[in-house]
């Protein structure tokens, strides 16, 4: 296949997956869904079609969206999904959780278990127990298959839109006509939507498994209450999660009504909540750190003893490389909050970088005596081990980040770098394969894993079980 073939397969490919996630993302309007032909005989995709969906999407959507690439935000959230997953139980789907960096009131789900955020729903929550509500609903939505749900979504209904999308690229169509071809795809896809009945279903499945995950109920309405408010004050300029999923009374009602329903449960309260921690970290990614300091100052010339305040203020001089005001203000925070695992691993990270290694130990031991299970901490803790020169302990500690959080590509690629440092070559290319299977580089990572079998041997035992993954892997493509 020539580079301009090649090129045109991958335009068709990324105006399909546009408009199959546009078509999800409209799907949470209330009105009635439009009934397209559809032919006998003809069955919703099954669940290892949804997750080739998701994964095909997550593909694409890596080439044409900017993701939040700060490892703390990134654990924040999908610790957030986890915890409404572990009140759903088992699920068919590895369900991804990944924020985008635009500061768009806006969130999406893909067929499989991709759930998408972005970073404008994280700033305008006024609490992580409103951004479980969303995610909740989201997770809904997947867990409960409500695409292949929809009245004539069949897969020959969704082929013939696609096809509609694609006809306009088919020889050799100009920039401008494609685009166009892509903007009246969307418009009808705006058309389609879920029942009230699945719609429903969402907010009542979300609330109940948010709830038994130890959220707050109350979130769900208050922030539905505070989007149906933007939406009555802005019917012109309504933000896009507002177009994608209408709030209403009828809504706000049935949320009231289910809330009155349930037994008392008191939500699960561990800390400080640090949601004003990851806004925080999202506006230095925008490099506000001096807003946020002058910020964090004011609030601090009025409540002196403010531990969260102290703590924003250390990471803001952290992100300008301020290495003295930042400890001097984290040092502070801690010991007005000493049993804060955020503000240690904070103080580990800043001792790391300034070379106070015995510091840096001290701070994150603290830190996962909290927090045992955390796989950022590991991961922290991994790269002071590195810059000590001490490999094997590195390994050790990236080896608890990747048990902790299996489907987190950081711990993997840094186990990936030290064993190549450590001369494990084998070892280097088979979690480096891992990481890149993570990050949906299959083609990469296929290369990788061949290469540990090749220096593993391909009769050792480690050498077998990599070529059985590698198996897997090549039939999945098919």
């Amino acid at each position: 296949m020539n580079q301009e073939a090649h090129a045109f397969r991958r335009w068709h490919i990324f105006c399909a997956w546009v408009l199959l996630v546009s078509i999800f993302i409209a799907s949470c309007s209330s009105s009635a869904p439009i009934n397209l032909p559809s032919v006998p005989g003809i069955s919703p995709p099954s669940e290892d079609e949804d997750a080739r969906i998701s994964r095909e999407f997550r593909r694409e959507a890596k080439k044409q969206l900017k993701f939040v690439e700060d490892p703390e935000v990134d654990r924040y959230v999908d610790g957030v999904g986890r915890r409404i997953l572990s009140a759903w139980g088992p699920q068919p789907f590895d369900y991804r959780y990944f924020v985008i960096d635009e500061p768009v009131l806006n969130a999406f789900a893909v067929p499989g278990g991709s759930i998408y955020i972005y970073a404008g729903i994280i700033d305008r929550a006024r609490s992580t127990d409103e951004l479980a509500a969303v995610m909740a609903h989201e997770t809904t939505h997947v867990a409960k298959r409500h695409m292949a749900r929809m009245s004539g979504l069949d897969p020959v209904s969704l082929l013939g839109m696609l096809g509609a999308v694609l006809a306009a690229r088919s020889g050799g169509a100009a920039g401008a006509q494609a685009a166009a071809a892509v903007s009246q795809g969307l418009s009808i896809a705006r058309q389609i939507a879920y029942t009230r009945p699945l719609e429903m279903e969402a907010d009542t499945l979300g609330l109940k498994y948010m709830t038994a995950a130890g959220y707050d109920p109350h979130a769900m309405l208050s922030f539905q209450k505070t989007m149906l408010q933007e939406q009555n004050l802005n019917p012109i300029d309504i933000p896009p999660y507002l177009l994608d999923h209408p709030p209403s009374q009828e809504r706000v009602a049935n949320i009231e009504l289910l809330m009155r329903s349930m037994k008392s449960v008191e939500p699960v309260i561990a800390g400080v909540d640090p949601i004003k921690k990851i806004q925080t970290l999202l506006r230095l990614e925008r490099r506000e750190a001096d807003k946020v300091i002058a910020e964090q100052e004011k609030a601090l010339a009025q409540s002196p003893n403010n531990s969260e305040a102290y703590q924003l203020l250390g990471i803001a001089y952290f992100s300008k490389g301020m290495w003295q005001e930042a400890r001097s203000n984290l040092e502070k925070a801690t010991a007005l909050n000493p049993r804060s695992p955020g503000i240690d691993r904070d103080l580990g990270r800043l001792y790391t970088q300034t070379n106070d290694y015995g510091l840096a130990h001290a701070a994150f031991d603290r830190s996962l005596a909290v927090e045992s299970k955390e796989a950022l901490n590991y991961l922290f803790l991994g790269e002071l081990l590195e810059k000590e020169g001490d490999l094997r302990g590195a390994v050790g500690a990236y080896l608890n980040g990747c048990n902790f959080a299996p489907l987190w590509d950081k711990p993997p690629y840094r186990l990936g770098i030290v064993y190549g440092k450590l001369d494990r070559l084998g070892d280097a290319y088979y979690y480096l394969g891992q990481s890149l299977l993570l990050q949906d580089e299959d083609e990469k990572a296929a290369a990788a894993l061949e290469k540990a079998v090749k220096i593993l041997g391909v009769n050792s035992p480690r050498g077998q079980l990599i070529q059985e993954e590698l198996k897997s892997l090549k039939a999945r493509k098919r």
